[in-house]
Formats: structure tokens, sequence, C-alpha cells
């Protein structure tokens, strides 16, 4: 049997019903599978709100399935089919794993001081400085790409800064390109929509935490979002994590979808985008951003998935039809998100979506 990650804090309010856990200080947490996935050999089969972890030494497989594991608050690990990883240290502090076989994407909204992300294959490590997307194809030789962020790649004596457009070809000696970062597959599609659905617990779970006054320094301490940073915190009617921003943080990540504090929620209005002035979203003119004055929503660099819209500018309505009740950008079985109590029985379909190319 796998042993089962402890929730390590429950936070309960008896006149709304809303019930959130936040994961203790580790990264390894086995969020999301789909498909035949193991652990050390043992099939993976995470139970409603019960989720494996990694431990140092162990390692995650795949055959006809995916995986996504969290990492250190903000970051996200999803592997393909076909796909191996080992946990080398799972602290905060110093997270370190070993991509042996297939593919992998990691995800990084938002990269704490305190904590660190390295990738290995191999003899070279991979070291993500920024928030951004990466990739890491464990092929022969291995090749790294960065389609935002940053990273330091070292292998013995050599080190390379590789920023967003840069792949590295890990051979002997490392050999860094270009390549076009609009080049997507099925594993990055199907990332971004489970980055959309974490987007979409976390407006649940922002709102909540706003209507039991959990707003700045209030949620940061005694409340298990840790002191000063914010956290993965745990969506029950959705029935999985989210990340939770502190104090007044909002991002947006690099599949373009908004991670609202508790302090910053109120921004976003269902069905009509956001209220109030645009967020400027990174920089250069195909970042996404909401127009305010004809109401439309700039799409920009958002990967073309089954059923959502193209690259492009879209109404707000219908760039957050997730969010809103009326189906999911992305085609998922779920109806999305819609205002008040509708969005506690209706939101959780799309999180269990299963698996599409």
């Amino acid at each position: 049997m796998l042993k089962r990650l402890p929730l390590a804090v429950l936070l309960v309010c008896a006149s709304s019903g809303w019930a959130q856990q936040v994961i203790s200080a580790h990264s390894g947490v086995i969020h999301f599978v789909e498909g035949q996935v193991t652990l050390e050999g043992q099939t993976v089969a995470p139970k409603f709100a019960e989720f494996p972890d990694v431990k140092n030494g162990q390692t995650l497989a795949t055959e006809d399935g995916r995986a996504e594991v969290l990492l250190t608050p903000g970051v996200i690990l999803r592997i393909g089919e076909n796909s191996s990883f080992k946990m080398i240290s799972n602290s905060r502090s110093d997270t370190r794993l070993e991509v042996l076989t297939g593919e992998a994407v990691v995800e990084v909204g938002e990269l704490l001081p305190s904590n660190a992300i390295t990738l290995i294959s191999g003899k070279t490590h991979m070291e993500l400085l920024k928030k951004g997307l990466y990739r890491m194809d464990a092929e022969d030789p291995g090749k790294f790409r960065v389609y935002e962020g940053e990273a330091r790649v070292t292998a013995g004596e050599q080190t390379l800064l590789a920023r967003k457009g840069r792949q590295v070809m890990l051979g002997a000696v490392l050999d860094m390109s270009a390549f076009d970062v609009k080049d997507m597959d099925a594993l990055l599609r199907w990332a971004g929509r489970r980055s959309e659905y974490l987007a979409q617990a976390n407006v649940s779970s922002a709102r909540s935490a706003s209507s039991l006054g959990y707003l700045g320094s209030g949620y940061g301490s005694g409340y298990g979002y840790g002191m000063g940073a914010g956290s993965w915190a745990y969506n029950p009617w959705y029935g999985m994590f989210t990340y939770m921003p502190y104090g007044n943080g909002m991002y947006y990540n690099a599949f373009g979808y908004p991670f609202y504090s508790p302090t910053n929620v109120s921004y976003f209005t269902p069905g009509t985008g956001f209220s109030g002035s645009a967020y400027p979203i990174g920089k250069g003119a195909t970042s996404p951003h909401y127009n305010s004055s004809n109401g439309t929503y700039n799409m920009g660099p958002r990967p073309s998935t089954g059923g959502t819209s193209s690259p492009g500018t879209a109404s707000a309505a219908s760039a957050f039809n997730g969010f809103s009740g009326s189906g999911s950008t992305t085609g998922s079985s779920g109806s999305g998100m819609s205002s008040g109590s509708a969005a506690h029985s209706s939101g959780g379909g799309g999180a269990t979506s299963g698996r599409g190319k």
C-alpha cells in the first residue's frame, strides 16, 4: 500500500461550510494521475482528498498515462507518457529531481526566495531561476528548453544561462540554440489544461478565504500558509490543490491564467474577466491582457487545444467561460465555475477531465 500524505492544516468555518487544507512543507505530492502510473513499481491510485508523495530516492513512472506532481509552492512538474523521474531531494530549499526517461514540463508560477528547483539529466544540472515554463526531454542526448523564464545549465566546468526561446542539447559538450516557443505538442497542451483547472480552483478558494477575512498578513501566519509566503491550498469542492499567492499577490502563469490572493480576487468578475483597471502581464505586445476600453481579452501566446480559443483577441466572457459556468475553454467535461454557491457544485467536473491529445 502506498503511504498517503497527511494534510497538515484544516480550516473550517461552519457558517459557510468551507474547509481548506494546506500540505506539509516538502516537494513531491502526487496531485493528479491518469492512465497507468507507478511509484516504486506500485500502481498509483489516489483517492479523493488523499495524495501519495514521492519520497527521496523513489521513482515515479508512467506507461500509458501522465502525472502531475506539486513541488515547492507555485511550482508544478508534469510528466508525459512512458516517462519517469527520481526524487533526489524533496526539500523546499533544495528540490532536486532526475528525469530518467521520456518528457517532463515544469511550470513555475512563483519561485519563493527560500526555495530552489533543479532538474538533473545524467551529469547535467538545470537550476530554474525565474517563473516560467521549462521542458526536459530525456533523449540521447537530452534536450532542455526554456519557453519562458531563465535557467542555469551546468555540466562539469561548462555553464550556460538559458533564457526564453533557447534550448540546450545535453551532449558531451553543451550546445545552445534557438527554438520556436510556439512549438506545442500533446504534453504541453495537456499541461495547459491542467493549469486552467488549478486557476479555476484558485478563484474559488481565494473568494472563500476572502469571505472569511483571510486578507493580507491575516492569512499569512497561523493558518498554514506560512509567514509572508504563498502556499498550496486544498479546495474541497474541486478535490484538488491550488496555489494561493500571499497578501496582495496576483500573477499570471506561463499559460496566461491568473492566480489571486484573497485580497485581490475581487478584481475578478465571473463572466466578464476583470473589473476596474487592466493588469499588465509580462513584457511585450504578445502578453495576454484585458482591454477595459473595448471589453476584449488578448489571449497572447496561449496554446490552442481542443475547444480552446486560438491565440488572438476574444471577448472577456469567452476567454473566461470556464469560470462563468458556461463550459471550460479547453473542452473539459465540467461546467466550469459559476458565481455563488453554484461554483461549489459545478466546478469539479473540469478538474477531473480525462486525457486528451
